[in-house]
């Protein structure tokens, strides 16, 4: 019941938040309402730290406040709101370079955050994100190493031969020297290969499968350094890039998904067991209040 009603503060908490807007009259009602209900909730939220710590206990304790990293990113947030009021009603009365430290009204925007630490759900996929970070890592290493290698093949391919020539009429154009002397534009494309920088770029749009076609066929129409690109004209290169979609934007890409599933997974399993063992402590604990209550019925006849 007691997490249920901070819930519920947090919400409207976040509501009141999301109210904020640029140029609001320092007199309004408005702001009067907002910084009124931002005191309030923030005396809420000590509350109910204060609350916690006394019937936990701060440090000392398997569950205690500070063992739990929810409850650190709760206090967290809530000093971080006391220091933003403090700062705030400092600054008001002059001191200007107090002033400054209103960007700690910024981080107000985390308090969303603390849904986490009451939603069984948010708490899973949260857990699942920092587990994942470790498998998650090796998976970019090795992405990465295919992206170095495909973005060296590519330069040692396309390198110079991504330009074209733009005028009203490049029927006739078949170099860049023509182009010029037609007085017309010779452009390199946006993706292009000139660099290993450049290939990167290309590959990672590539990767993406977003106007990934465009730079496949400009690859295809590519003719040499220095010369008008024509439709189709290397065919065989279509293996560099259906290569590269295959490896990287399918196989490799998707390992990320497949880690995260396999932790969530993992971690649902771990909240389940967890859960269970705390439902069989209260039945546990419910059982030997019967026991006792049984016992001094009895001694009581």
């Amino acid at each position: 019941m007691f997490d249920h009603v901070v819930l519920i503060i947090i919400f409207l908490n976040c509501i009141t938040i999301a109210m904020e807007r640029p140029r609001i009259p320092p007199t309004s009602a408005e702001r009067i309402f907002l910084t009124f209900s931002n005191y309030i909730f923030t005396a809420i939220f000590v509350a109910e730290m204060t609350v916690k710590i006394a019937a936990l206990g701060f440090f000392f304790g398997d569950k205690a406040y500070l063992r739990s990293s929810w409850n650190i990113l709760d206090g967290m947030l809530v000093m971080i709101s006391v220091v933003d009021i403090l700062v705030s009603l400092i600054s008001n009365t002059g001191t200007k370079i107090l002033g400054m430290l209103r960007v700690l009204r910024l981080l107000r925007t985390l308090r969303p955050l603390r849904v986490i630490s009451r939603a069984p759900g948010l708490k899973l996929v949260v857990e699942t994100l920092m587990s994942s970070l470790k498998p998650i890592g090796n998976i970019v290493v090795i992405c990465c190493a295919f992206f170095i290698i495909f973005g060296i093949l590519g330069v040692q391919l396309f390198k110079g031969k991504f330009f074209v020539c733009q005028g009203e009429d490049v029927r006739n154009i078949t170099n860049r020297t023509d182009c010029e002397g037609a007085h017309y534009k010779w452009v390199r494309h946006k993706y292009n290969f000139d660099n290993l920088g450049q290939a990167l770029m290309s590959l990672f749009v590539l990767a993406s499968k977003d106007g990934w076609v465009d730079i496949m066929y400009d690859g295809l129409d590519a003719v040499g350094v220095d010369q008008q690109p024509i439709m189709n004209y290397n065919p065989w290169m279509l293996l560099y890039f259906i290569s590269f979609l295959l490896i990287v934007a399918f196989f490799v890409l998707n390992m990320f998904v497949g880690v995260v599933v396999e932790n969530f997974h993992k971690c649902r399993r771990h909240q389940e067991a967890e859960e269970a063992k705390r439902r069989e402590e209260k039945r546990l604990k419910r059982m030997e209040k019967k026991r006792r209550s049984k016992e001094k019925e009895l001694a009581g006849r």
